[in-house]
């Protein structure tokens, strides 16, 4: 009886063997085939989408009007500059030119400072809130369709993939789409 059970149990393992292998190799075709990684450029939907060119306008422009006012302030300097090269200027008035030519001077530094920080922080509030809103975008088109996975490309390290596994045009239509709303 030992024997018969030995027997039964080892046909079964073989029977198994057999058949486990080419249906592991069939199961595992189709996750392969089945499974893919699509991808998305971030950085492309921020810089091409309607609401990132609206937002990179904004800031050039600050940038533009500061570079004007940036001038005028240097235009003043300059000619404080020139008006302290006239040998005919009293001492007194000499003292009151250089006083003021260095709060000009300072008043410069200061702006040109200001300036940059606030230019820093609308990029980058700019820039949180767009990929915040391209982020949200992208999970609810990934529940929609399905999609096992959706990867940023520039951070992933992705070094070659298929394009048709990339999502950014169709992420920009979508981000258009919904900022026109």
């Amino acid at each position: 009886m030992r024997n018969y059970i030995v027997g039964v149990v080892t046909s079964v393992i073989l029977l198994a063997g057999i058949s486990t292998p080419s249906l592991a190799v069939e199961t595992k075709k189709q996750e392969t085939q089945s499974f893919a990684v699509y991808y998305v450029d971030i950085q492309k939907i921020i810089n091409e989408s309607v609401k990132g060119k609206q937002a990179k306008a904004l800031i050039e422009n600050k940038i533009s009007q500061a570079k004007k006012k940036i001038q005028e302030m240097q235009k003043e300097i300059e000619q404080i500059k020139q008006k302290l090269q006239n040998p005919v200027i009293s001492k007194q008035e000499k003292s009151k030119l250089e006083d003021e030519l260095q709060q000009k001077i300072r008043d410069l530094q200061r702006y040109q400072q200001d300036v940059q920080l606030q230019i820093m922080k609308l990029e980058k509030k700019y820039t949180m809130e767009l990929i915040q809103e391209v982020v949200k975008l992208i999970q609810n088109y990934q529940k929609e369709k399905n999609i096992p996975m959706i990867v940023d490309a520039r951070e992933s390290g992705i070094i070659a993939a298929s394009p048709k596994y990339d999502l950014t045009d169709k992420i920009i239509k979508l981000y258009n789409q919904q900022a026109g709303k």
